[in-house]
């Protein structure tokens, strides 16, 4: 035919299923697949958040993705645990703005999945219109570990409020009725 055998041709195919395997093996180890398991950082429990993970964790399924769901206290447990490349965590929801990239460089956000509401509640005789008179009064910011109360000092704080002179609270109701700390 054209001058080629049979071991040609063997030979060529040998070297191209060769040069396959080894490009082959070369991008499972550079780009590798992405995990079929992993953890993420939620909230507490029965909390938006936890709600969210758990929605997640369905779709992912839908791609036989196993994903496990880590209550934590909140924004700041999770930015911790992101930060701790021996926790195991990989995903967890944050508020933005609980965080710079000074404080964590390594962390990237995805985008925003819902907007942080603020409600303000006071006593029905209570007039106040303005942040800056809630100066020398208590004020409860929502649990520690949470992105609530960092978020909501740095609110305060552009209205002069801060724990000098009012008194900062962390605590919040639990499903009991008893004040958690």
């Amino acid at each position: 035919m054209l001058g080629y055998t049979r071991n040609h041709l063997l030979g060529l195919l040998a070297a191209i299923v060769t040069v396959m395997a080894n490009a082959s093996l070369l991008l499972m180890y550079f780009i590798p697949a992405p995990p079929s398991q992993f953890l993420i950082a939620t909230g507490r429990s029965h909390q938006i958040y936890e709600g969210i993970g758990d929605q997640y964790r369905e779709i992912l399924a839908r791609s036989h993705v196993d994903l496990d769901i880590r209550l934590t206290n909140g924004a700041q447990d999770n930015i911790r645990l992101l930060n701790d490349r021996n926790s195991g965590i990989k995903v967890g929801f944050v508020q933005g703005g609980i965080s710079s990239h000074a404080e964590s460089p390594d962390l990237r956000s995805l985008g925003r999945i819902n907007y942080q509401v603020y409600w303000i509640f006071t006593k029905a005789t209570d007039t106040s219109g303005d942040l800056r008179q809630l100066r020398g009064k208590r004020v409860a910011l929502g649990p520690e570990g949470s992105g609530q109360r960092p978020m909501t000092e740095k609110i305060l704080a552009v209205s002069g409020v801060n724990s000098e002179h009012t008194t900062l609270l962390a605590s919040i109701r639990s499903g009991s009725g008893q004040p958690a700390q």
